[in-house]
């Protein structure tokens, strides 16, 4: 029974993560509704990190930002937890909704009480015209 509890835990844990990874021109954007800020976008990598990348209307149109001259953010790592929890950017965040499409994360604000906040990450694809969110390529197949 044990072992059945197990495989079924660790095939759940999974799926999550297989929703989180990236294809080579997939990109999460990420908005965070407390801070009003977004434009940033995310590789999440099987290997446990994630990479940040910035959005162009040039090509390439999604350039690696991890290194800037003086701005250095190494791949950051980021796990699953219990089945509802994304660790990530050295906070959690409590998995809200979960599709291939969209998923919307919460966390309490660090520096106001109480206060929840809430990040959506929408997927883009890099398509050969630019960029385009994946919900708006299932509309033009």
């Amino acid at each position: 029974m044990l072992l059945l509890i197990l495989s079924v835990s660790c095939s759940k844990k999974n799926e999550i993560e297989s929703i989180f990874i990236s294809d080579k021109n997939e990109y999460w954007l990420a908005h965070d509704y407390c801070n009003n800020s977004g434009g940033n976008c995310y590789q999440f990598k099987k290997n446990g990190t994630s990479d940040l990348y910035l959005m162009f209307v040039d090509r390439p149109f999604f350039r690696l930002f991890n290194s800037d001259g003086d701005v250095i953010n190494d791949p950051e790592p980021w796990s699953i937890k219990n089945d509802s929890t994304l660790v990530w950017h050295d906070g959690v965040y409590k998995i809200e909704k979960l599709s291939r499409r969209e998923i919307l994360l919460s966390y309490y604000h660090y520096d106001i009480k109480g206060r929840k906040c809430f990040v959506r990450l929408s997927k883009w694809v890099e398509t050969p015209p630019g960029p385009r969110p994946a919900d708006s390529l299932d509309k033009i197949r």
